[in-house]
């Protein structure tokens, strides 16, 4: 049985100076979704001459990939009894640009560091088979192209005391 589930975002750009140069017109633009608390405020990446206070669709691409990674671990994680109370990811990608300005994201890697609680599946060992299960089950990257590496990073496990 198939269940579909519906995204939606909205974007908006304005510039009043319009688009007749290239050098001339802002890249700033925002995003919002429908119940969400704040618009997401976005730009192009600084070497497209974008503002690198805000976040490129590139950021965006990387944060979903990691987001979408780490919520399947949770959950597979709360379902096999590891009990994970921080989960922190160091995300790097890396885009190949052509002659042309035509590119695409080559590599992604995701370098997630877990903290849990101890237990039997507490160990590197069983942390990293279920970042494979929550890698394979992640609607993000399986739906895209580039593949998605990761490389789990220091597991800590707190102390029983």
């Amino acid at each position: 049985m198939t269940v579909e589930h519906d995204y939606a975002v909205t974007l908006a750009w304005s510039d009043e100076t319009g688009t007749d140069k290239f050098n001339g017109f802002t890249r700033d633009h925002e995003i919002r979704g429908e119940g969400k608390v704040a618009p997401l405020v976005a730009s192009a990446p600084p070497w497209l001459r974008g503002d690198r206070t805000r976040y490129s669709a590139g950021d965006l691409f990387l944060a979903a990939l990691a987001s979408s990674h780490m919520m399947r671990f949770l959950e597979i994680a709360s379902q096999v009894g590891l009990v994970v109370v921080a989960y922190d990811d160091e995300v790097h990608a890396l885009a190949e640009l052509g002659s042309r300005g035509d590119g695409h994201i080559a590599a992604v890697t995701l370098r997630p560091r877990i903290t849990a609680r101890p237990g039997v599946h507490a160990n590197e060992a069983e942390v990293a088979r279920l970042h494979e299960r929550a890698q394979s089950m992640s609607i993000l990257s399986s739906s895209v192209i580039v593949e998605v590496h990761v490389e789990p990073g220091r597991l800590t496990v707190l102390d029983d005391a």
